[in-house]
């Protein structure tokens, strides 16, 4: 079923992108961006959880596919404005071209996940078209408020726990839960149904934001968190547990290439690896973690769908340890 559907949604991608009629190089560069979501082993994930979402109402309904690959497209959009901002993951496509080039790149993957839910009017009534608009229109305003709020923290001295979960929810959450609503809406869901589905991909959005953050936190090589001021989790914890002689070792790490130093060497590397652990970072960042999937856990208990779809939503929570 799911090569199936793979099939279908690169039939529609296909379609959207030929009706289009790019430049060989917008196309080939779109084309070769999708390709890299392929080879990290998550083939149209966002496309997927869409349908999931479609799937606990009413089954997998081929006409209401463009609503799902609207949602691959704008994913891939966020991503790529993404690393633009945090100038990370080197090695994808969108970040070995110029700045400006990926920057025209993603608004123009947003743009055709507009043009993918116009392929939605022909079978459908412009009341339910207009519903998922709306849907991914509050989306992208939602995550460029979290975008331009995360530069503003990460050149802060000091951000709270609870302004960093309050972002998290903006730039991660917001994401999930769209493509879990609009599911739910081309699926012919409740109202009551689609605000769960939405709190769902919320919890399950923030999730993946802690585990990403924990990962990339000592990944010296690859992300360039520490060094760049990312306020990401085990960052933000240590600034409010951290006192005395100890915080100040650390505002001095984290202003070594700031202040012009010797630079992010081993040895401030190995400090920060030894302080992670001693300070218990990958505990706390752990605890919140269960403590988001318990939420996700508990909203899916109370959704009226059929215990084959819940299992499946309870697979995509575990899978996503």
């Amino acid at each position: 079923m799911t090569h199936h559907l793979d099939y279908e949604i690169t039939s529609i991608l296909n379609d959207i992108l030929n009706r289009a009629y790019l430049s060989p190089e917008m196309m080939h560069l779109i084309q070769s961006s999708l390709n890299a979501e392929v080879k990290n082993g998550e083939p149209f994930k966002w496309a997927h959880l869409t349908i999931l979402g479609c799937e606990c109402v009413s089954g997998v309904n081929e006409v209401l596919l463009p609503g799902a690959v609207a949602m691959e497209l704008a994913a891939l959009a966020a991503d790529i404005f993404d690393d633009i901002q945090d100038q990370d993951n080197d090695n994808l496509p969108w970040r070995q071209i110029p700045t400006a080039n990926a920057l025209n790149l993603a608004i123009c993957l947003s743009m055709l996940s507009y043009r993918a839910l116009s392929m939605l009017s022909d079978d459908t009534d412009n009341r339910l078209y207009k519903e998922v608009s709306q849907m991914l229109s509050h989306m992208w305003i939602t995550a460029s408020d979290g975008q331009f709020q995360e530069v503003l923290l990460d050149n802060s001295e000091q951000v709270t726990l609870d302004q960093y979960f309050k972002l998290v929810e903006k730039k991660s959450g917001s994401l999930t839960s769209c493509a879990c609503k609009l599911g739910g809406t081309l699926g012919g869901a409740s109202e009551e149904l689609v605000l769960q589905l939405g709190s769902f991909g919320n919890y399950l959005g923030i999730m993946g934001q802690i585990r990403n953050d924990l990962n990339d936190f000592l990944s010296f090589e690859k992300k360039k968190d520490f060094v760049n001021h990312k306020k990401t989790l085990p960052y933000v914890y240590l600034l409010n547990v951290l006192k005395g002689n100890t915080a100040e070792q650390f505002n001095k790490l984290t202003h070594v290439q700031v202040n012009g130093l010797q630079g992010f060497g081993k040895e401030e590397q190995d400090y920060l690896k030894q302080l992670a652990m001693d300070e218990g970072v990958t505990h706390y960042c752990r605890v919140m973690y269960e403590m988001f999937r318990e939420k996700a856990m508990e909203i899916i208990q109370t959704m009226l769908v059929s215990e084959k779809h819940k299992e499946k939503l309870i697979k995509l929570v575990e899978e996503n340890n």
